[in-house]
């Protein structure tokens, strides 16, 4: 799998995740852009700025041979965003790939949890990835041609204590390819989630001694080359770490109907254990479809047909 000719945006590009993200296009033959705001992960505070991290990827991804160009450039920041993509289209004409994998983590037990504190996840996470995706949503439209990568949490998914802002901004991204994906289908423009877990600055306090071997980062740069490749899916959402690979998708347990008047909050309490354990799980393909199959289940007791 190859990535000549084609011209890959990281965001995050630094360190961890987003700096092996940027080798491996390289590698495979693409032009790098490395974007990174130099906020040290050390950092909870976002206080102290580094940009060794940047300058070292530029540096490896350039002694690979490949073509690179670095910006320091934090991703809410807008104005910015739109003048490096001007930057990049003047001199290579276009942008193939976006990776946006720049985020932050700050645990926070919620009632210590500011505003500023809350607003500074969503914002880079969550509206960051927007930006860099508004931006460079045009230019893929009319070149007919687009792979769009966000790079979600398991604490998304899941959540995990002391994580809110984290599994918010992360889920908000699920929500994201859900939809934009539909808009890019006729654009041969593919949208896709990665959800990893590897050993990195961000995480290695998280994992105990004896499973951080297992935690490297082989698969999760494969899953990505995967969903940035011209032969990607579009609208998936996979989960990736310690060599795993898994498809993800929200799934709905078998409805239990009430009739209208039958349907009260007791009713719903006498039957919780029937309506948590309900099997089998109905997976739906859009909002739509989800709207459809309801009105399909209360259809009958109105005698409603639907096609």
């Amino acid at each position: 799998m190859r990535f000549d000719n084609k011209v890959a945006v990281v965001t995050g590009a630094g360190t961890g995740l987003g700096r092996a993200y940027a080798i491996a296009l390289a590698e495979r033959g693409a032009n790098v852009v490395l974007i990174d705001s130099g906020y040290a992960e050390s950092e909870p505070n976002l206080s102290v700025m580094n940009y060794s991290g940047l300058e070292r990827c530029h540096k490896a991804v350039e002694e690979l041979g490949a073509k690179a160009l670095m910006f320091r450039l934090d991703v809410s920041d807008v104005d910015g965003i739109k003048q490096v993509v001007q930057e990049v289209v003047n001199l290579w004409g276009r942008i193939d790939i976006l990776v946006n994998n720049a985020g932050v983590h700050t645990p926070c037990a919620f009632e210590n949890l500011t505003v500023d504190m809350w607003q500074t996840q969503l914002n880079v996470d969550l509206s960051g990835s927007f930006y860099m995706t508004q931006a460079i949503w045009p230019l893929m439209k009319r070149q007919g041609y687009g792979r769009i990568m966000m790079s979600c949490a398991a604490s998304g998914l899941y959540g995990d204590m002391h994580e809110t802002s984290f599994s918010a901004s992360k889920m908000g991204l699920i929500g994201l390819v859900n939809s934009l994906y539909l808009e890019g289908v006729e654009h041969n423009i593919k949208v896709n989630s990665l959800t990893p877990h590897a050993l990195t600055g961000m995480t290695e306090e998280r994992l105990a001694a004896s499973v951080k071997p297992l935690f490297s980062k082989s698969s999760i740069t494969a899953s990505m080359l995967f969903l940035c490749s011209t032969d990607a899916p579009t609208g998936q959402h996979l989960l990736t770490a310690a060599g795993s690979v898994s498809h993800g998708q929200f799934t709905e347990f078998k409805p239990t109907y009430f009739e209208a008047d039958t349907c009260k909050p007791e009713t719903l309490l006498s039957s919780w254990e029937q309506i948590h354990h309900a099997l089998p799980v109905n997976l739906h393909k859009s909002g739509e479809d989800q709207v459809l199959a309801w009105a399909r289940r209360g259809a009958a007791e109105r005698h409603i047909v639907i096609e």
